[in-house]
């Protein structure tokens, strides 16, 4: 949580000095990665988020009274964007692992005749 935390403040100040649309093009740029990594079937909350955040940061996009506002919302949708595929990536390698495991453990019993 204080990694995401910290990201976001990161974010939200790199924001701050990107030209109008820069923040939300790069949010978007996100969450269609994250959308091609299928977050959404190991972090549904991310998921949710970054397609939200990404929602209002196109909403307040426009004008200069709002773009401020965009900003935010973009910096937090890339972030979740990515923090979600951070944590698909985490599933699947642990899926992966326990997969292998299994495998070693059958290629080492008994009834195979293999020993370590």
């Amino acid at each position: 949580m204080a990694a995401l935390l910290i990201l976001l403040g990161l974010s939200a100040c790199a924001g701050r000095n990107a030209k109008p649309g820069e923040s939300l093009t790069e949010a978007e740029t996100a969450v269609a990665r994250a959308e091609r990594a299928r977050i959404g079937d190991y972090d549904a909350a991310s998921w949710k988020a970054a397609r939200d955040n990404l929602a209002r940061a196109r909403a307040a996009s426009g004008s200069k009274e709002t773009e401020a506002t965009s900003r935010w919302y973009a910096a937090r949708a890339k972030a979740d964007a990515e923090l979600g595929i951070a944590r698909a990536e985490r599933s699947r390698l642990a899926a992966l692992t326990l997969s292998l495991k299994r495998d070693i453990e059958t290629l080492q019993s008994p009834a195979t005749g293999v020993t370590p």
